[in-house]
């Protein structure tokens, strides 16, 4: 993320240069996109509000974008006649996915050689039109280039990218003032790399004010420089969209309380954007997140738009209260990333993405969680059980965002515990895969019978009382043979594994890096 200042009089006196197109920078105008309206802010607070020529702009963004390599070419000078060495220059991991501008100076043969009559170096220009057109992100009239993919990735294939801006099936017409900044979006993302399997990216949106705080006080001190692993470092991360987001944020909201890396204001900014204190935040955060393949180019698989931030982050804070340890925050990271299994020498992380997805969007992650414990946990030589903490904050989550009621949750967890201590010590996981199997009510009752006769345990009455609309205590009945499935299978794996934690897994433990 640079944060180098614009070089003192690159914008000197701009209103006497004739004849080129001036842009306006300012906070007041925003676009409502958030990918113009975080190159827009990058822009103001690198040069200042202002009105400056476009050019003058670009060609500052570009040298931003730019990097040399380490390598060294050469190019025959005309003028003495010499070969002459040239430090070679590339667009700044991970743009080069996006902009293909190259620069191919005329060549010339010496020696058998072909040679460069210069230094190539990739130039980004505009064309703009001689008549005015409504800019089809701000909807000003102004002169108007055709969007490319350097100016804004998103929309610029009309066959690719339709689906996500409906106007962009006939082409893009951009403004200066959203071409340029459109450009300078480059420079405000967060993402992460998953070797060449993905690309995660993420901006966040707000009024231009906020976006300007959060990205001076937030964003570009959590951002790091060189790293082709991706410019801030996660506690975890995969293939998918959804379990690299949850990490971003259960990083980010780690520094709400306190934290070492971002400034005091940061921190406070952070807190009122979240809705973490009394007052009521300046205005809504939005999360946007996209993953793609690289390749030649960048290949967009999905595009998320998180708008419930408050939400979850109240949630978090719930979260921190309720898990039996120590240190919450390293107990809360380490649930999340359990949810993987390693295969040869990678790991299968659709467990955590299809659990994450459900908690991000506030829906039901525990027939995920019971499917790795049933198809991959119990299927591990040593019998791993649920981190310590995991049942803490599912049963909380079923309290609170899935309305299971509180008392029946005590009972399927004390009835679990039980059901699957007895299970192992008669050797009867059968029993676990068969209530985990049931498919309506009427088998699920015939295997709690099953469970009463050969484990010789009293089944509680209040699992059998069933309710209108086949509900146990107002739950669907589903929801509580899946709840009963995951109490029970880590009870057994902590009996076979001979754990005296509660629930298995020490807290500190750090599984192998994704």
């Amino acid at each position: 993320m640079a944060q180098k200042r614009a070089p003192s009089g690159q914008f000197k006196n701009p209103q006497k240069q004739v004849n080129i197109i001036q842009v306006q920078l300012d906070l007041r105008h925003s676009t409502g996109n958030f990918w113009i309206d975080n190159g827009l802010v990058y822009l103001v607070n690198e040069l200042g509000q202002g009105t400056y020529p476009v050019d003058n702009i670009l060609a500052l963004v570009q040298e931003r974008l730019l990097q040399k390599t380490g390598n060294v070419g050469q190019y025959f000078d005309e003028v003495t006649g010499e070969l002459k060495n040239y430090d070679k220059v590339t667009w700044v991991y991970p743009t080069g996915f996006f902009i293909k501008v190259v620069d191919a100076p005329p060549k010339k043969k010496v020696n058998g050689k072909e040679y460069p009559l210069s230094p190539p170096h990739p130039r980004l220009e505009f064309l703009f039109s001689k008549t005015k057109k409504q800019c089809n992100i701000c909807g000003a009239q102004a002169s108007a280039t055709d969007a490319k993919m350097w100016m804004f990735p998103f929309i610029v294939a009309p066959d690719k990218f339709g689906s996500f801006y409906s106007r962009g099936k006939r082409g893009i017409n951009l403004c200066p003032r959203c071409a340029v900044a459109g450009t300078a979006g480059y420079l405000t993302w967060l993402w992460v790399a998953q070797g060449r399997t993905a690309l995660h990216f993420f901006l966040f949106h707000s009024d231009l004010a906020e976006i300007s705080r959060l990205q001076k006080e937030v964003i570009q001190p959590l951002a790091l420089s060189g790293s082709r692993g991706g410019n801030i470092v996660l506690p975890f991360y995969g293939p998918y969209l959804h379990e690299t987001t949850m990490a971003l944020l259960l990083k980010l909201f780690a520094h709400v309380q306190s934290s070492d890396q971002i400034p005091e204001e940061g921190r406070m900014l952070l807190a009122s954007l979240l809705g973490a204190d009394e007052t009521l935040p300046p205005a809504p955060l939005t999360l946007y997140a996209i993953t793609g393949n690289p390749g030649q180019a960048f290949n967009m698989q999905l595009f998320r738009e998180f708008s419930r931030l408050h939400a979850l982050y109240r949630l978090y804070q719930d979260w921190l209260e309720v898990v039996p340890a120590e240190n919450p925050q390293q107990t809360l990271i380490n649930v999340f990333r359990q949810f993987q299994v390693r295969e040869g020498n990678q790991y299968n992380t659709l467990w955590r993405e299809k659990i994450s997805w459900a908690v991000l969007e506030f829906d039901d992650p525990l027939p995920s969680v019971e499917a790795f414990l049933f198809e991959a946990r119990a299927k591990e030589k040593n019998l791993p059980p649920l981190f310590q903490g995991t049942e803490a904050v599912l049963s909380y989550y079923a309290k609170e965002v899935l309305h299971v009621d509180e008392n029946l949750l005590k009972v399927l967890k004390g009835f679990g515990y039980t059901l699957g201590t007895e299970a192992q010590k008669s050797n009867e996981m059968g029993l676990l895969y068969a209530l985990r199997n049931a498919k309506n009510l009427e088998e699920f009752l015939r295997v709690l019978n099953d469970i009463q006769f050969r484990l010789e345990i009293t089944v509680p009455e209040r699992l059998v009382e069933i309710g209108q609309g086949e509900r146990i205590a107002g739950s669907p009945w589903l929801r509580v043979k899946t709840l009963l499935s995951i109490y029970a299978m880590n009870s057994y794996l902590r009996a076979a594994r001979g754990s005296r934690t509660e629930e298995g897994g020490n807290v500190y433990e750090q599984p192998a890096t994704e």
